[in-house]
């Protein structure tokens, strides 16, 4: 791994930028720095709205002096369509010949509109119950949206080298190949994805309308709070049944309840889909994974052991990336884009 590249994550509330070298076998964090996406962000088709986006790329760029101008870039999870297959065993060649009819029963798109893309998992992990089968997980994301995104990082100056689905890069910065079947839950500004990683393979993922700002609403409606006392309540109180006498509590559970029940339907899909996979696990990141009492409740609610991921817990730290150590769970993404060999 060098320094070849960095991990920029096109987030809908932050933009965030990741930059890792390494130093014999230690991995190095050397830059790494936000800024708030513009109003509309990725989302927006006016070209007004997409120039700025790139403006603020060029400003996190360098305020976090990223020493590269080649990246790797996340998509969006709500924007890419990815689903594990069962094929019949086939070779590399038949499956290249093979997979855009397949791809046709998946994928909700016209297959000409898309990039496709498809990656063998390997016999350890996936749906395989018997011989003479394989599983394969396709990933297909409109032109359009690819379009826009290298459109962007040009005028930004920069050069995307990679464009990857934010559950990729999840996995790959929040677990190792050695590790249990886990389930990776992000937990963002406007959505919560949902990412089943087994192996150091995507087996499953869900996009949830549901994240952190949907708890803020809350707290509004039932209070009648201004939006930054609501935020300030929400991160202060959380979870807590002890202050004020659980009342925000109340509020923020049944929310979050929607996300549970999520988990759990994608724990039961993994005990019913995927061999060898008895989820044992929850990784949380992203900036709602700060919320006091999150992992008590996860434990409470799912029976599974919960931890906050940190992407940087075995790196070193330099420069100015030794001041933001302790945010490393909110740059999972662009880590795990930066890792990319």
């Amino acid at each position: 791994m060098s320094a070849r590249l960095f991990g920029l994550d096109i987030g809908r509330t932050f933009i965030k930028v990741v930059q890792v070298d390494s130093k014999g076998q230690k991995k190095v964090l050397t830059a790494a720095g936000y800024v708030p996406t513009p109003a509309g962000g990725m989302q927006s088709e006016s070209v007004l709205d997409l120039n700025k986006v790139s403006e603020a790329i060029k400003s996190c760029i360098s305020t976090a002096k990223i020493e590269t101008d080649k990246c790797a870039i996340s998509l969006i999870e709500s924007q890419v369509v990815s689903r594990l297959i069962q094929l019949p065993a086939l070779t590399e060649k038949e499956l290249a010949s093979a997979i855009n009819c397949e791809a046709e029963q998946y994928i909700p798109l016209p297959i000409k509109d898309v990039v496709l893309q498809y990656k063998v998992i390997n016999k350890e992990s996936g749906m395989s119950q018997n011989e003479g089968k394989m599983d394969v997980l396709l990933i297909a994301a409109p032109k359009r949206v690819i379009e826009k995104y290298i459109n962007i990082a040009k005028n930004a100056g920069i050069k995307p080298e990679v464009l990857e689905t934010e559950s990729s890069a999840l996995t790959r910065s929040l677990t190792r190949p050695v590790d249990p079947s886990t389930i990776i839950v992000s937990m963002g500004a406007l959505s919560t994805e949902l990412v089943i990683a087994q192996g150091g393979n995507v087996l499953f993922t869900r996009s949830i309308a549901t994240g952190g700002s949907s708890l803020t609403k809350a707290l509004i409606t039932e209070f009648s709070l201004p939006q930054k006392q609501a935020e300030e309540y929400k991160q202060t109180y959380g979870l807590s049944e002890d202050k004020l006498s659980g009342k925000v509590s109340n509020v923020l559970k049944p929310i979050l309840d929607i996300i549970i029940s999520e988990i759990l339907k994608a724990v039961e899909f993994s005990r019913s889909h995927v061999r060898n996979s008895d989820v044992t696990r929850v990784v949380i990141c992203g900036g709602g994974a700060f919320l006091p009492g999150l992992s008590e409740f996860l434990v409470e609610r799912t029976s599974l052991e919960v931890s906050l991921g940190d992407p940087w817990q075995d790196f070193s730290k330099e420069g100015l990336a030794v001041s933001i150590a302790a945010q490393g769970s909110i740059y999972s993404v662009a880590t795990g884009l930066a890792l990319r060999v």
